[in-house]
Formats: structure tokens, sequence, C-alpha cells
């Protein structure tokens, strides 16, 4: 387990420094002097703490017990049908993606810390498939509409985030590419096998034009006056990409994916996630 994938990182790699309930049986441990305690959870294999990173110092101002942080993104989206631009045209990733948090503490335990995963969120933003442009938002010619905007896809310029500044060339305009809740607060719940951890869930993302695209996620902590050494200053705590994944045109749309086994244990526990059946054609 040692180390980080495309997928996953563990905390104290590749940081950047700023930014301008389940049902499970579960064991407490002491309380730190800041008044937080640790959960182990059980039913979660120990993992061995010689594979775990050294012990993180901004995790140990939240519990002196805690050693790392593991952020992996547990369900991948693998297709979405191109959306239009209005609300009732949106067409979500099948299936939605799901990230999850693992703490663990000095002895490998995997643990639930709650003054520290409450004040988290995951943010999102679009990217191509070899992660070297950003396409959140794009410049499309004026007046294209949702029937166009295929062939449009083809004259779009450059990705820019929502902060970017940019100078438009004549005759194009800024359109978002990437449509939905880009931003998701952690939920501590349990997964299909019924093992509780702390997941954030993006169930309704669209993508206006087709092509390939890879997520970027961003993992920050939000501050608050109950921090141990409040900044009031968000903090991104790491980072990790998608899978790459297709958006296709309405006639090749090969048709959303049966929802899959967690996100129905996700959505039995009261999170928004649309569950299908069977495969719908659209």
């Amino acid at each position: 387990m040692g180390g980080s994938s495309e997928n996953s990182q563990y905390s104290g790699t590749g940081r950047d420094s700023s930014l301008a309930g389940g049902m499970a049986a579960i064991v407490t441990m002491e309380a730190s002097e800041h008044g937080s305690t640790l959960e182990i959870i059980p039913t979660a294999r120990p993992v061995d703490p010689r594979t775990l990173p050294p012990a993180d110092p901004f995790l140990q101002q939240f519990h002196p017990q805690l050693r790392a942080f593991r952020f992996t993104i547990v369900q991948q989206p693998i297709r979405a049908r191109m959306c239009g631009s209005s609300d009732k045209d949106w067409r979500p990733l099948s299936p939605p993606a799901v990230i999850k948090l693992e703490l663990f503490d000095m002895n490998g335990n995997r643990v639930i810390e709650n003054t520290f995963m409450q004040h988290l969120v995951v943010h999102t933003t679009l990217w191509n498939e070899s992660k070297e442009e950003e396409l959140t938002v794009v410049e499309l010619p004026h007046n294209t509409n949702s029937k166009r905007i295929s062939a449009a896809a083809k004259s779009r310029k450059r990705g820019v985030t929502q902060f970017g500044q940019l100078t438009l060339e004549p005759g194009l305009e800024i359109e978002n590419n990437l449509l939905g809740d880009a931003s998701a607060t952690s939920w501590v719940v349990e997964d299909e096998h019924g093992e509780r951890g702390c997941f954030f869930v993006f169930p309704n993302l669209s993508i206006r034009l087709e092509g390939r695209y890879r997520l970027r996620f961003l993992l920050i902590k939000l501050p608050s006056m109950t921090d141990p050494q409040p900044t009031m200053v968000p903090k991104c705590l790491g980072t990790v990409f998608s899978e790459a994944f297709d958006v296709y045109s309405i006639k090749t749309f090969p048709g959303m994916i049966e929802s899959t086994p967690l996100s129905r244990a996700l959505a039995q526990q009261g999170l928004k996630i649309p569950i299908r059946n069977t495969q719908e054609n659209n």
C-alpha cells in the first residue's frame, strides 16, 4: 500500500500549500486535548504502519494519534451523453464519481475523526485525457446551441477556470463545459460491504461537448473557528485524476450504466444518487 497511484494519494505527497450515518460498530479512543476523538473502524483491516508515510504534522493538530490519510477514487465515471445548456437537458456521468478519504492512526488502524472530516470538501474540474489542458470552461462560437455544439467542439480554443482571465477572440464566447455541482461535502456512511467510511459523491456532473476527458479532484480543508490553529484560509491537501472517460453524441451514446452496488448503498443512506435498474438508451 505504499506510495500513491494516479487515482489515489496519501497525505504529504504533492500537497499544495493553501488556497486565497453508518451503522457499523465503532471503538472510541481517548480524546485529544482539543476534545476530538478517534473512532477505530473494527470492520476495516489495519495496514502495516511501515507502509504509511511519516506522521503528518497538519493531521496531528486535530489528534496526536493521527498519522496519515489516503484520498482515493473508489468509483470511476465511465461515460455520458453530451448535454444541452438547459437544466432539463443535463445528462449525468455514469456511474457517478465517488471519492473516499481514509484516515490512519499511528498503528495503521483506519479511523474516523469528525472534527477534521466535517470541514472537508472535494472540488472537481474537467481536463483533457493527457491532463495537459483544463476544459471546465471553453471558448465557443457565438449562438452555439445544443444541437450544434458537437460540431462546435472542433472550434474550441482552450480551457480556463472560473477564476482565470481570458481575452476573447472576435466571434467567441465563454461557455461552461462542465455543468452540475462541482463541489461535494463529506458523508460518513457505509459502503456496499457495510464498512463505515468518509465519502464524497458527484451525482449530477454533465458535460456539453463530446470527447474524451478526465476529472481532477482537489481535497480542500475549509477553515473553522474550532481548528486547533485557526487561519481562516482554505488549504488544499491533495489532488487526484480520474481515469479517462468518454462523452458521446446523441446518436452514438450506448446508454447509461446500471447503478453499481456502491451507488445503491449510498443512496439507501440518504445521498441523492439517481438509481437505474437497467441500461437506458437515450
